[in-house]
């Protein structure tokens, strides 16, 4: 069982993987594709995508890893389950910072969390994740279809998963010290074992093949537009407020502190170039306030 599970779980990172080379096209990319292991068990793959034509980077990550004490960070409302025989989590994590300030960061996750028994069997679960859309010059178009992409794949589920991830989506990816979201939000759940095992994993499939599809749409539309130095600039110190959260407030960075996991594919998903500057100009403030409209508004409404 578990075997099976992770090899759709590695099917979902190949997929993207495929996809984003495509994407960038380039051979003078900086690629990178590292297997690695835990010493307390496990390991996964790290893709890496740096410094090309479309990317200034990406990272594709698949990690399948098992231990005594699941961190804290991933019990959430199972806090209370007893783990006498162990854990098994595996999961994929996107995370996609385009060259063109046009084209929006991205970023999903699908994961599983297992409490196994004395055999090493799964005998109680739960599944999370999710994709949101961090967009810098906006377009209302993409936002709406970002959002009703998601519904239409979600309501063949349940028709209340919609409304309910996509608030969390905003409360989850919200950064209190700037009072602000961080994009334009999409999906996010978690602890979600209502399903079949066998109908979670068909729906963590389906969402990563929503997110894929839905951002290469947008990427089709924007990734041609040219953009000014200012422009450019107001990305990088935008991008600023996506390391504030991954670093302070985003559970998937606690967790693997927490086990003790991989601390260059943990932080793969930082920017390689962002800026914070104490100063904007008067361009900057415009641009932020147009921005800020699209992150404050309901996109699921």
């Amino acid at each position: 069982m578990l075997i099976n599970l992770e090899k759709s779980f590695k099917k979902i990172q190949s997929l993207i993987i495929k996809n984003f080379k495509l994407l960038e096209g380039s051979s003078s990319a900086e690629i990178s594709s590292d297997a690695w292991k835990r010493p307390e068990g496990g390991g996964g793959k790290t893709f890496v995508i740096s410094n090309g034509n479309f990317f200034d980077n990406c990272a594709v990550n698949f990690s399948s890893i098992y231990g005594k004490n699941m961190p804290t960070s991933a019990l959430g409302k199972k806090l209370a389950k007893k783990i006498d025989h162990g854990y098994q989590a595996m999961g994929v994590s996107v995370i996609s910072h385009p060259k063109n300030p046009y084209v929006p960061t991205s970023h999903m996750n699908v994961r599983l969390f297992g409490i196994l028994d004395k055999n090493k069997n799964i005998k109680d679960w739960w599944i999370g994740g999710g994709y949101d859309l961090t967009p810098y010059l906006s377009f209302s178009e993409d936002n709406i279809n970002w959002h009703n992409s998601a519904k239409e794949t979600l309501d063949k589920y349940n028709k209340n998963f919609y409304r309910s991830f996509s608030e969390n989506c905003n409360k989850y990816f919200y950064i209190p010290h700037r009072k602000e979201r961080r994009g334009v939000g999409g999906i996010f759940f978690d602890n979600l074992s209502s399903l079949s095992l066998d109908d979670s994993l068909k729906m963590l499939n389906s969402i990563a093949s929503t997110y894929l599809n839905s951002y290469l749409d947008i990427v089709t539309k924007r990734k041609k537009i040219k953009y000014s130095s200012d422009e450019k600039d107001f990305q990088l110190i935008r991008r600023g407020r996506y390391a504030e959260f991954n670093l302070i407030y985003d559970r998937g960075t606690s967790f693997g502190l927490q086990s003790n996991g991989r601390i260059e594919s943990i932080l793969a998903s930082l920017p390689t170039e962002v800026k914070w500057k104490y100063k904007k100009n008067k361009k900057y403030k415009l641009m932020e306030r147009a921005l800020l409209k699209n992150l404050n508004r309901n996109w699921n409404e």
